[in-house]
């Protein structure tokens, strides 16, 4: 066999997990189906300018986030941050508003016991340290806007919390698990008001430098355009067919691809339990991610809505042409990001005197190597599934922001999953005498 392991997938998951394969002296290939390495990151320049910005996962969080910390230090990674807002916009509770502040002052207690119950939820997880499925909360893995509900909250004041994790997890509140969205806060110190002002930094150089070093550190053999039909394993090693006739072998290796991709893998013998019923089911997150060239901003902006298209969309850059704006939504057929004219329209609902000059997006709904975005728990999937997923099957370990721990659907958690999927793949490599 040429390589003693084999990565399929190269965004940070299988990057770290090939990176730190090599650091144990093993030969490494990695299978990428796209034509460039990142996954569901892509760094790349804004449509009609040299200007480079995050078409996917952006913002890191090194303060709470340990995984993506030491690679920062380890690759001497600079971070820049976010604008400070200073022109506010919310649409919530069926009004718009202007405030600085998103709540009228009669609900100001009541936001502080909602949100003293989503920290107190949240202290119950032992985050980072064993999969989110740990017993004794099952009563949260529901769907959070049902969880919500229970704390009777007035209207605005759940619209903005709805909001908030709507669009950090990419699906309406209804199709997430309230486990995992109180997880994040879990990791955040159990506080959702650091959450709320904590993600604000993201790489200078992009998520293109960080996953460049990674993949120059792995000294692996990289095959891009190497889309994966089929994986067999056997007590011996795995043997992986690719769609272009590739054929490859080696005595472990890593599956590093999204959840919502494996239903269009053949595997031999087949994905066990609760993988195969994720590979079904599939997981909720199926973000809205849009660019927006703005004129007319006074300001840098910020806004939050749950009665809008677009649930969040604040200034990220100001350039000689007008500001960039990024916003997040929850449906794809609520706005289709591709469409430039519903697109203006969304954001107008924000600032109805800007001119949208352009706009940007990738749809990872519809493309075929990622068929969603980022990790989001359907209610009931943490409980049946998170410990499964990331258990090897043969000769063959899993990774991917997916099947993270601690920051499941973060770069973070990637990386976290990379290197335990890496450490299963040595204990692999040590147990058989090379073929």
């Amino acid at each position: 066999m040429d390589y003693e392991a084999i990565v399929v997938g190269g965004g940070f998951g299988g990057m770290t997990a090939a990176r730190d394969l090599h650091d144990a002296g093993h030969a490494v290939l990695v299978l990428e189906a796209r034509d460039r390495l990142g996954g569901r990151t892509w760094y790349k320049p804004f449509r009609g300018s040299d200007k480079r910005i995050e078409f996917g996962g952006t913002w890191v969080a090194p303060r709470w986030q340990p995984h993506i910390r030491a690679e920062i230090e380890r690759y001497s990674a600079e971070l820049i941050e976010s604008p400070v807002p200073a022109e506010f916009a919310w649409s919530l509770g069926g009004e718009f508003s202007t405030a600085p502040n998103p709540l009228p002052v009669e609900e100001w207690l009541d936001f502080e016991r909602g949100i003293r119950a989503i920290d107190n939820a949240a202290a119950r997880i032992r985050f980072g340290e064993a999969p989110l499925d740990q017993r004794g909360l099952e009563d949260l893995d529901v769907s959070f806007d049902s969880w919500l509900r229970g704390l009777e909250l007035p209207r605005k004041t759940r619209d903005f919390l709805m909001a908030w994790a709507g669009f950090f997890f990419g699906a309406p509140c209804s199709e997430v698990s309230g486990l995992h969205i109180l997880s994040w806060v879990a990791g955040f110190e159990n506080s959702a008001v650091a959450w709320y002002v904590a993600v604000s930094q993201k790489l200078a150089a992009g998520t293109a430098g960080l996953i460049d070093a990674l993949a120059e550190d792995s000294a692996a053999d990289i095959k891009l355009g190497a889309a994966v039909d089929r994986i067999d394993t056997d007590d011996e090693g795995v043997t992986i067919a690719t769609r272009d006739g590739g054929r490859f072998a080696a005595r472990a290796a890593v599956l590093a691809t999204p959840i919502n991709t494996w239903h269009a893998l053949t595997a031999s013998p087949s994905l066990e339990g609760a993988k195969a019923a994720m590979a079904q089911e599939r997981m909720a997150g199926h973000a809205t991610k849009l660019w927006a060239l703005v004129q007319g901003v006074k300001g840098n902006f910020y806004g939050v809505g749950w009665d809008t298209k677009i649930k969040w969309l604040a200034t990220e850059y100001s350039t000689p042409e007008g500001d960039l704006l990024v916003g997040f939504g929850t449906s794809p057929e609520e706005l289709e990001v591709t469409d430039e004219t519903a697109v203006a329209g969304a954001v107008r609902e924000f600032l109805p005197g800007a001119e949208v000059v352009r706009t940007d997006a990738h749809d990872w709904n519809t493309d075929e190597f990622s068929q969603g975005t980022w990790m989001a728990y359907r209610p009931g999937q943490v409980m049946r599934t998170a410990s499964a997923l990331q258990r090897p099957e043969g000769r063959l370990a899993f990774a991917g922001s997916d099947l993270a721990s601690g920051w499941c659907g973060w770069i973070d958690g990637a990386i976290e999953s990379g290197h335990r999927a890496a450490r299963a793949a040595r204990e692999m490599l040590s147990t058989t005498a090379v073929a």
